[in-house]
């Protein structure tokens, strides 16, 4: 897998979203319907209708928008499926609106090969992002510690199984 690493400033963006959320352990088969009950599953099926309503052609996942404290589930975090709303349309419909606020960003595009799968370079690229880029570099995560639950952050990411690409962007905030 080949990875490409920059910093990158986006401006406000706003997102047309299916709401999702997932969290950080495993949920046992016995606690499914608690699951559904509180949080649902995402309407995958709403996917193309996503597209048409935002006017957008690329599906982005948005991580971490918000999170929360479960008792019986830990921590549970939005992790939505979303495209840019080119269209300004409204919510509804299944739909929420999402608003991201201007931020620096890690940038990271993995180029991989046959013998992986968006999903694992994905994964490869966020270990990387935690367990290395960010420990060497000037920069904290506006995800976590002081900044976690911060309005209008998430991570973004985008699959292109096409061209056997996947793009992360991380909010990230300069160090003091």
């Amino acid at each position: 897998m080949k990875r490409e690493i920059s910093t990158e400033f986006l401006p406000c963006k706003d997102f047309l979203v299916i709401k999702g959320y997932m969290s950080w352990r495993e949920i046992a088969p016995g606690e499914r319907d608690e699951w559904e009950r509180k949080y649902g599953f995402p309407d995958k099926s709403l996917i193309e209708r996503l597209k048409t309503k935002s006017g957008a052609n690329e599906v982005y996942g948005l991580f971490c928008n918000s999170c929360r404290k479960d008792a019986q589930f830990d921590w549970v975090c939005g992790d939505d499926f979303a495209c840019e709303n080119v269209s300004n349309c409204q919510a509804g419909e299944g739909f929420e609106i999402v608003r991201l606020a201007p931020s620096e960003y890690c940038k990271i595009v993995c180029t991989y090969g046959d013998e992986m799968t968006g999903e694992k370079a994905a994964k490869e690229a966020d270990e990387f992002f935690w367990n290395e880029w960010l420990k060497n570099s000037p920069y904290g995560s506006k995800i976590e510690g002081e900044y976690s639950n911060s309005p209008e952050t998430a991570d973004i990411t985008l699959y292109d199984e096409e061209s056997h690409r996947v793009i992360a962007w991380h909010p990230i905030i300069r160090n003091k």
